[in-house]
């Protein structure tokens, strides 16, 4: 019954692989879980009160960071290694659930013992006699941080993570609607609009602003992506509507829908906390965003493609480290999700540092710190340009390319630039010039 929650297509199984233990079965499932499992544990720190949350969320992100350097990567094929691949949509559920509740728990935090909001801290006294109350005396201002933190990350997962993955199953209006909610936690449910019917259809290509150029700074990527997302959900949203003969304020707007679903979970936080409360859900918010703004930027930047021609997998970046692919369930695997969105992430293959896509330099997490420091990623980066012009670009793309290092204001770009575009006035030119006489 509960493996009926969502109608997923199973993959051809392939049966167990050699020398696979019961642990590694369940490893094989579960590792896409354990971020979130992670993040749950420190629901009962919330009200034991002290600073043992701040620390152990400092835990969890040493943990994140160095992990990607400790657990190596993995790039191997898990297409056919599931054998019960309806298990997936319910650890996504599950997830959600206790992600949300962590939300849920920060903002009973900031009203406590004001309000206890739900009536949260009067249950867990019932059921384990806990003074909640005296433990919570001892919060200090670490406590709140903490309590903030795990929030945001709890958020961020929801929405980058797990809303992403349930609002592509567009053919089941129930994980649709969970994913949304899962956004609404992370304060960008337009996410679900604009980006399966927006981003996939238009990414590599200027008409796309989630889509980062060469030499644009993550900063003035963030201020001109976010808005043109909102702008591109509600055109969409309008041409839907319109096509409907529908008008555009009305009851099935998606983004109408999603916004009022952030509007109760801004609700609920004033209801406990006031302004302060709306405040820190905001917070949230501009968190997650950051985080959805930091995956948009690297997974595609750069990377041109014609409009009128379909995306190949060349044009992501993909990365293998295993930290990575846990904590975004998969999504690192980039090139294939874009080429078939359909295909469950678990089961996404690995093309990077092939001949068919490449790599990214480094983890998801690694990478975002790299970007808010312009000099260093540009460094990184340009070489990595030039040899995606050089060896995977078609002589269209790498025309696009071309201008795309003019317009980067980069000298090497811009000399590889001008280099590529005078090669293709002298091809030009001796298209020009008539036959020479042949002689025998």
């Amino acid at each position: 019954m509960l493996f009926e929650l969502f109608t997923t297509k199973d993959s051809a199984y392939k049966g167990p692989r050699e020398g696979e233990t019961a642990l590694m079965k369940f490893w094989k499932y579960f590792r896409f879980a354990s971020p979130h499992f992670a993040l749950a544990l420190g629901a009962p720190l919330f009200f034991l009160g002290g600073d043992a949350i701040f620390y152990y969320v400092a835990f969890l992100a040493a943990l994140a960071l160095f992990g990607d350097y400790f657990f190596g990567e993995d790039t191997e094929t898990w297409a056919g290694a599931y054998k019960y691949t309806q298990i997936f949509p319910l650890m996504e559920v599950t997830a959600v659930i206790s992600n949300s509740f962590l939300v849920i728990l920060f903002a009973w935090q900031l009203g406590y013992p004001e309000k206890d909001l739900f009536g949260i801290a009067a249950l867990v006294q019932t059921m384990t006699g806990f003074d909640v109350a005296t433990a919570f005396a001892a919060n200090s201002t670490l406590s709140y941080i903490g309590g903030f933190a795990l929030a945001a990350v709890a958020g961020t997962l929801n929405g980058v993570g797990l809303g992403h993955n349930m609002t592509h199953r567009t053919f089941d209006a129930k994980s649709v609607w969970i994913g949304r909610i899962a956004e609404a936690f992370s304060m960008f449910t337009y996410f679900s609009v604009r980006h399966p019917y927006g981003h996939h259809n238009l990414i590599g290509t200027p008409a796309d602003p989630s889509w980062a150029r060469r030499g644009e700074n993550f900063y003035a990527f963030r201020l001109r992506s976010v808005p043109g997302q909102y702008k591109m959900t509600w055109d969409l949203e309008k041409q839907r509507l319109t096509k409907m003969d529908l008008p555009t304020f009305h009851y099935t707007n998606k983004a109408l829908q999603g916004w009022a679903l952030e509007a109760l979970v801004l609700g609920m936080f004033f209801y406990a906390a006031g302004f302060m409360g709306v405040a820190s859900m905001v917070l949230i918010g501009l968190a997650a965003h950051t985080g959805l703004e930091l995956a948009n930027y690297i997974e595609h930047q750069g990377l041109c493609r014609v409009p009128s021609e379909p995306f190949q997998y060349r044009h992501a970046w993909d990365d293998a480290h295993r930290m990575t692919y846990w904590i975004v369930w998969a999504i690192s695997r980039h090139s294939h999700h874009h080429s078939d969105a359909q295909v469950e992430e678990p089961e996404l293959n690995y093309y990077g540092n092939t001949d068919k896509a490449m790599s990214t330099p480094y983890g998801y997490l690694v990478s975002f710190i790299l970007v808010l420091f312009p000099n260093v990623w540009n460094k990184i980066m340009i070489p990595r340009y030039l040899e995606w012009d050089e060896n995977y670009a078609t002589p269209a793309e790498r025309e696009l390319a071309a201008y795309e290092n003019l317009y980067s204001g980069l000298p090497e770009l811009v000399d590889a630039g001008n280099k590529y575009l005078r090669e293709l006035e002298n091809a030009a030119e001796e298209k020009k010039k008539p036959l020479k006489e042949m002689t025998y």
